[in-house]
């Protein structure tokens, strides 16, 4: 899973505290923070019930996401959101999870 946020999205992998936990990793932005935090998970009592939308993350330059996600047969949608100026691109993880790349149209 790490590969696929480093790959399409440009996270590298860095430093994770050493948690009592599950294993993980924690990827960085291009500018040295800590973006998402992956984990494995448990099975039975231990699985967490919520339910989440998706995952969003901004960028200067939508092109270049698109080409990411073609080189890599990855199937998306784009939406134009025009009353804030918004262009949205929305795929899924090799798990199912959706996630959302945009940028202001002004950006672009």
């Amino acid at each position: 899973m790490s590969l696929f946020y480093q790959d399409i999205l440009n996270l590298t992998p860095g430093y994770r505290p050493s948690f009592s936990g599950p294993p993980g990793a924690w990827l960085y932005d291009g500018s040295g923070r800590p973006v998402l935090h992956l984990s494995t998970t448990s099975t039975g009592s231990n699985r967490m019930h919520q339910h989440l939308d998706h995952i969003a993350f901004r960028t200067n330059n939508v092109e270049e996401v698109v080409k990411q996600l073609d080189s890599k047969k990855i199937e998306y949608e784009v939406y134009e959101v025009p009353e804030v100026d918004l262009i949205q691109i929305f795929f899924r993880d090799p798990e199912g999870g959706r996630l959302e790349v945009s940028a202001t149209k002004a950006s672009q």
